[in-house]
């Protein structure tokens, strides 16, 4: 594959070589997917089913907002692979192989790559799809339970989860880079004192807040950090499958359900974010902090919305992002009352 920007990548025939060291079946129709920010991917007719085949892109053929962005497939491969063993029916793609973990590798070490059942569906809709939503709250618990050492990003490995840095500040700034208020930079030299002045005193009042979860005692797990709609997959009403573990970071674990917030429910109403706490935590008491604490949270990865939008000039996803910290501030803020 050549042109957009890629390079050499590996052709279709490369990419059938790789199912069949990875499955042991003879390939047969192979059809690309698509190209995400970090990887391209393909499927793959393999026995009597099909595998999906992800294949990094090289620094040089990816946007410069992702140039330094690893894929981490043999970190997806581990979580996958930890996730079914936790419990065999996660709604997860089986991850059948990485580059990592395969003796001989058929495209010669050149690119890190994935093989993983192919999952289908449609993207998400809380509106229409509650009872997924509840699945995917009690995969979100899952998931955070899983055993995980370090903070932040993963190392990319496929025989552990563990992440890159070893403080809970470092941990977020792994993550999302600058992000008001640890990164120690001044709220006033944030984009959002341009874009909405008026909201800086209620950022102001709440900075001590959030600056108590990057306390060491504050609840932390592996988080998928990234719950934009076509990650999650639904058929027949329920969640067939969460996608992509490229973003997974240990991080505190609400952080997560501030994502979906962000998604799908700071736009749509607050009911969406009550049914996944619902599928999330069966104990009361236990939920109304996490829903406290999603708000919080949901904050920060607005204020992060703010920033890269408006480095990347997306006006209208700009004004989203405003919209949804306009929605989520009076809310963060009784939760500090």
């Amino acid at each position: 594959m050549t042109g957009g920007g890629l390079g050499l990548m590996p052709d279709a025939t490369a990419v059938a070589r790789v199912a069949r060291e990875a499955t042991g079946e003879t390939p047969g129709e192979v059809r690309p997917l698509g190209r995400g920010m970090t990887c391209v991917a393909w499927a793959v007719k393999a026995g009597r089913r099909e595998v999906a085949v992800l294949v990094e892109i090289p620094p040089d053929g990816r946007d410069a907002l992702h140039r330094d962005t690893p894929a981490n497939l043999a970190a997806r491969y581990a979580i996958h692979l930890a996730l079914h063993e936790a419990d065999p029916t996660a709604p997860i793609p089986e991850s059948v192989a990485c580059s990592a973990t395969i003796g001989r590798d058929p495209l010669g070490g050149r690119w890190s790559w994935q093989v993983l059942a192919l999952a289908a569906g449609e993207p998400l809709d809380p509106g229409r799809h509650p009872d997924a939503v509840r699945d995917l709250g009690r995969l979100l618990a899952l998931l955070h339970a899983l055993p995980a050492e370090g903070r932040g990003l993963l190392d990319d490995r496929a025989d552990a989860i563990h992440g890159r840095t070893t403080t809970p500040t470092e941990g977020i700034l792994s993550r999302w880079g600058q992000q008001w208020p640890y990164d120690g930079r001044a709220l006033l030299g944030h984009p959002i004192a341009r874009h909405a002045p008026d909201l800086i005193g209620a950022l102001g009042d709440l900075r001590e807040p959030l600056l108590r979860y990057a306390n060491p005692e504050v609840q932390t797990g592996l988080c998928h950090t990234d719950l934009y709609g076509p990650h999650a997959l639904v058929r027949d009403g329920r969640l067939a499958a969460l996608m992509d573990f490229g973003d997974a970071a240990i991080v505190p674990v609400a952080f997560d359900l501030a994502s979906f917030a962000y998604y799908h429910a700071a736009h749509r109403g607050w009911g969406a974010l009550h049914t996944l706490l619902e599928g999330y935590e069966p104990r009361r008491v236990i939920r109304d902090v996490r829903e406290a604490e999603t708000y919080q949270l949901l904050v920060v990865l607005a204020l992060q919305k703010v920033r890269k939008r408006t480095t990347s000039g997306e006006s209208t996803l700009l004004a989203e992002a405003i919209d949804v910290l306009r929605a989520a501030l009076p809310r963060a803020m009784r939760r500090d009352a």
